[in-house]
């Protein structure tokens, strides 16, 4: 009887259980994790923008390396529409509409936007129906430029900090669904959300 009780039962059942509970513990967060996982990845099903994290890309034919390279980006911050997902992959539309699949890794969540970049096509429409009129009047329209105000506060009446040429890249703060501010080399201001591609018509970003 003395040597039964030497004997302690509860430490021994209390080890046994140990990594059953652990076990449990485990499962659940992984449970967790992937129910976060699936839910983030739902969120990104829609379009959605973003940017080039390197200043070389290439955009290829499908979703995988061994597809053809249609075209080479060579625009880092370059923002992009991300229109499908594959796996690793991501479609990406241009503001010219051009589509093509990148590698995830080499995308940013840094949003950027171009100022007015459909003007640069009208731009170069103009330059073509200039060239079949005289000399003189060709030379004379190509001196004329479009310009986009960035403004010192929202409003129209506000002084100008700069005036943008269409395609410029600038670096988006904050949208209020009818105005962003932005910034590039030492400038910031107040642009119309309108003038810019890399951000939704009415989108808020704080």
């Amino acid at each position: 009887m003395n040597r039964l009780s030497n004997v302690h039962f509860g430490k021994r059942g209390g080890a046994r259980g140990r990594p059953l509970a652990l076990f449990l513990a485990a499962a659940s967060l992984l449970l967790f994790v992937g129910l976060v996982d699936a839910k983030v990845q739902a969120a990104q099903t829609n379009p959605y923008f973003s940017s080039l994290k390197a200043d070389k890309v290439n955009v290829r034919k499908g979703p995988g390396s061994e597809y053809d390279v249609l075209w080479i980006y060579r625009s880092l911050g370059l923002p992009v529409e991300v229109t499908a997902r594959h796996e690793h992959w991501r479609r990406v539309r241009d503001s010219g509409g051009n589509e093509g699949w990148v590698y995830f890794r080499l995308l940013s969540r840094l949003r950027m936007a171009l100022v007015s970049p459909w003007e640069m096509q009208e731009k170069r429409e103009m330059q073509e129906k200039r060239e079949m009129q005289e000399k003189r009047e060709m030379q004379k329209k190509k001196k004329q430029k479009i310009i986009v105000p960035l403004r010192k506060a929202k409003n129209t009446d506000s002084p100008t900090v700069a005036n943008l040429e269409p395609g410029v890249k600038l670096l988006v703060k904050s949208c209020d669904g009818s105005a962003c501010l932005v910034s590039l080399e030492g400038f910031k201001g107040w642009i119309a959300q309108t003038r810019l591609w890399g951000v939704y018509p009415g989108e808020i970003i704080q």
